[in-house]
């Protein structure tokens, strides 16, 4: 015991800790120790302290800063990736300064799911959504909004998890929260095809001479089913009309493989028209989203376009 105790006094030298303030803290620790269980009381006080030093850790980093530093982590993703990442993690915090202030040991899963929920699902969106789609993909129901603000709040939950998990690895938090919250079911309708006037109608306002440029980009999306966003990564190189076919890069693909689409007789009449460009120039011209955007509006889509409806 004498052995015991002059050892200990050893260990407090110099620490401003006395034998008596040391067994105090002891005490106040194992006051909570559970009866029945399974591991002994020195077990239960390490366990303590361990938590006690994670703690320490993992308070000094407020979300909103850490945010900061995960997109940075990102700078190697594409442009797209990167954007969204920018755009759902600034908007949750624009929604709520006070909350992306709080360090992110303490977020719990019902903070971030209540954070998520009134970012992305309001009733103002659901009017909103509403009222940017086609009648013709919309229902009494409201189905058609409810399924953009379900999309929108998976999105940013995925983009969530990720920061926690970025989080999780510097320790500035002990776990994940965001692993508890639930995914929004997604209702999915089917999206009415263009009909035949409609289709007329927009290669008529992109083969314009002020549109000219955007005609090959458009066949892609409509008579290949290219994705929007693989269309602005395609290049000329990505064009073989002497095989009759489009090759969709790994780096151009949503899902990061390799396919090969066909060119139907309607793509090749758009395709072989063109000058021969340079095989690494982009086939979407320079600020095609706002000239898209324009050939929509002038054919009579302003505020009605579904997206991805050229795929149906």
């Amino acid at each position: 015991m004498e052995n015991e105790i002059f050892y200990a006094k050893g260990l407090l030298e110099n620490s401003g800790i006395t034998l008596l303030d040391a067994a105090r803290i002891a005490k106040n620790i194992l006051d909570a120790f559970p009866k029945g269980s399974s591991i002994s009381p020195i077990q239960f006080c390490s366990k303590i302290v361990e938590t006690g030093k994670q703690h320490i850790r993992s308070v000094e980093m407020p979300l909103a800063a850490g945010f900061a530093l995960y997109l940075e982590a990102k700078r190697d993703l594409r442009p797209d990736s990167i954007r969204d990442i920018r755009y759902l993690g600034n908007r949750l915090i624009k929604s709520n300064p006070k909350l992306a202030e709080r360090n992110f040991s303490e977020f719990s899963a019902a903070d971030c799911e209540e954070w998520l929920s009134k970012t992305f699902i309001t009733h103002s969106q659901f009017k909103r959504s509403a009222n940017e789609i086609s009648p013709q993909a919309k229902d009494p129901k409201g189905t058609t909004a409810h399924k953009v603000s379900a999309c929108q709040f998976n999105k940013a939950r995925t983009m969530l998890h990720g920061l926690f998990e970025f989080a999780l690895r510097r320790e500035w938090c002990g776990r994940n929260p965001v692993k508890l919250v639930e995914r929004k079911k997604v209702v999915e309708k089917e999206i009415s095809p263009l009909s035949l006037a409609q289709i007329k109608t927009l290669l008529k306002t992109a083969n314009a001479p002020k549109h000219k440029e955007c005609l090959p980009a458009l066949g892609l999306l409509m008579f290949a089913g290219v994705r929007p966003r693989e269309a602005r990564r395609l290049t000329w190189g990505d064009i073989d009309l002497a095989e009759n076919s489009i090759t969709i890069r790994s780096v151009c693909s949503k899902t990061g493989g390799v396919r090969h689409v066909e060119i139907c007789p309607n793509l090749r009449r758009i395709l072989a028209a063109e000058i021969r460009p340079p095989a690494d120039k982009k086939i979407c011209p320079k600020n095609w989203q706002s000239k898209w955007r324009e050939i929509r509006q002038k054919s009579g889509f302003k505020g009605t376009w579904v997206q991805d409806v050229l795929r149906h």
